[in-house]
């Protein structure tokens, strides 16, 4: 978990939601709040500051969201790229926990060559029929 220096922006850490209120504005436990958080946010949406954990207003906006409407926010896994496709709109990533094989992402194009070797944030995107498809974080409109 992110620590959070607070001398580094004052204005942004005025702006943080705590967990503990979150978990009852919500009316979840923080057991659960904590699975969403992991699920769904990348690192510098939430931290902790003297012990205590917190959310950026982005970050619990993505919680509250994914609490009413589960399938609208995507799950976020970290992948490791390791080589580009044959189209530049691709690349091929392994996930560091869980899916085994390499599976394609969709990156933008000018970023192909620059992400090989990189440690990266990708949503995965589940339809109906349960296939999934995975994309960049910064495809996302997030």
């Amino acid at each position: 978990m992110p620590s959070i220096d607070k001398s580094t922006n004052v204005a942004w850490c005025n702006d943080l939601v705590s967990f503990k209120d979150l978990a009852n504005e919500l009316k979840i436990t923080r057991f659960q709040l904590a699975r969403i958080r992991d699920e769904k946010l990348a690192e510098d949406e939430y931290g902790i500051i003297d012990g205590k954990h917190w959310f950026t207003r982005a970050g619990a906006d993505k919680v509250r969201l994914a609490v009413a409407v589960p399938l609208a926010v995507p799950k976020r896994i970290r992948v490791r790229a390791v080589k580009a496709a044959p189209n530049p709109h691709w690349i091929y990533c392994i996930p560091e926990v869980g899916l085994g094989d390499k599976v394609l992402v969709a990156v933008k194009p000018s970023w192909c060559d620059r992400l090989v070797g990189k440690l990266i944030n990708v949503d995965v995107i589940e339809d109906a029929n349960g296939g999934k498809s995975y994309r960049h974080e910064a495809l996302g409109g997030r």
